[in-house]
């Protein structure tokens, strides 16, 4: 097989160091400016950030944590192997969009609209292609999840996932909302009436302040996330 260049992420310099040694003893290149596919070791958190870094390179997900739940279990020595030998596949996840004015946002796992103070409740307007949901709803916000995340914080709120489409929770609602469970080219749209709200995607630190009067608009991105199945 010719060599294959790879970039490693790690959850800590430590665990980083240890699993770039065992990748170059298996016979990888390491190239952190094009790899072929890059390792993410860690856990949840550590692949949305090495997909932030590497967007839509193929990532096999290394356990180095006790949460992540997309790792496989295999052992490194034997997944190095199966990676050299190029007997894996590819999975491919869609991404979600957030826009409010010129600004974007990109998620695999979720986009999440949410007070900014958690002892002022949120009013806001939801509406789906163009209808809308309901009245003005009161709370905490909403969850827009991908099939990929909605094992994430979308299950945390409604106990239940979902594997084709886009998924949104309504984060403690005074009127009980129920999950929607939409299309793929579903456009969904937030519009804050009172009180002031974040914008966020995934575990980025970055986030948005949403207004009243400013609405965000959610949509499936053209970009996907790709994952490395054994």
């Amino acid at each position: 097989m010719d060599d294959m260049k790879i970039a490693v992420y790690g959850k800590t310099p430590e665990s980083k160091a240890q699993l770039l040694k065992a990748a170059k003893k298996a016979g990888f290149t390491y190239d952190e400016k094009m790899p072929e596919l890059v390792i993410s070791y860690g856990g949840d958190g550590t692949f949305l950030w090495a997909e932030r870094t590497y967007p839509g390179i193929p990532k096999a997900l290394f356990r180095h944590s006790t949460i992540c739940k997309k790792c496989h279990d295999l052992p490194i020595d034997h997944a190095l192997a199966l990676l050299k030998k190029r007997k894996y596949r590819i999975i491919s996840h869609h991404k979600l969009q957030a826009r409010i004015g010129t600004t974007k946002l990109l998620a695999t796992n979720d986009i999440v609209i949410r007070n900014a103070m958690p002892t002022h409740a949120l009013r806001f307007i939801v509406s789906v292609n163009g209808k809308r949901i309901n009245d003005e709803f009161i709370g905490d916000g909403i969850v827009v999840a991908t099939t990929f995340g909605s094992t994430a914080y979308f299950h945390s709120i409604t106990r239940k996932n979902f594997t084709k489409g886009i998924g949104i929770a309504f984060n403690n609602t005074t009127v009980e909302q129920k999950p929607l469970f939409l299309p793929e080219k579903a456009v969904i749209k937030l519009t804050v009436t009172r009180g002031e709200g974040f914008l966020a995607a995934d575990n980025e630190p970055r986030m948005v302040a949403v207004t009243p009067g400013k609405t965000v608009t959610i949509r499936v991105s053209g970009q996907k996330t790709k994952l490395i199945s054994f």
